[in-house]
């Protein structure tokens, strides 16, 4: 699945008026973990898209504020009812892994949301949000840069909610 991003990252308050849906706006400010949300009205199933050490663009880089080369890329795709519903993305520079929490290094098929909200050592830092295009439709995502241990890392999301 090839998204391509439409617009610039930017903060809530200068994207809501162009939000048209309260469920999307709903996604996009969604405090939990998403594949709770998924979970409370759908049946729930992770893919596994990619999970490997590779490059990524400098705008990556310099929202971790990290000079690495070496960050894990996982992809995933959250799926409800066999349908798919949101686009993830983590990036976890190898410092993170290392001097933060090795669990990161070896998610696999769980869930980021079972380390995430269940350990009390994540602090969430940044948060911004951009508009998406795929197959002639719109769709909406956020990144978040989180830190374990003053070590960053980030999680895209893009809700695949029409």
């Amino acid at each position: 699945m090839k998204l391509q991003q439409i617009s610039s990252w930017d903060l809530f308050d200068n994207i809501k008026n162009k939000l048209d849906s309260s469920i999307i706006k709903s996604w996009l400010l969604e405090d939990g973990p998403i594949t709770k949300r998924i979970k409370s009205s759908y049946e729930f199933k992770l893919e596994l898209i990619q999970d490997e050490v590779t490059e990524v663009i400098d705008a990556d880089k310099k929202f971790l504020n990290t000079n690495s080369n070496e960050i894990r890329v996982r992809e995933v795709i959250l799926l409800g009812n066999d349908r798919p519903l949101v686009y993830a993305q983590t990036l976890i520079p190898d410092t993170t892994i290392d001097k933060g929490l090795a669990e990161l290094g070896k998610i696999g098929n769980k869930p980021l949301g079972d380390i995430l909200f269940e350990k009390n050592i994540f602090t969430k830092k940044d948060i911004v949000y951009a508009q998406f295009i795929f197959d002639n439709n719109s769709f909406w995502g956020r990144k978040i840069k989180y830190t374990v241990k003053n070590q960053p890392f980030s999680v895209m999301e893009i809700f695949l909610i029409k």
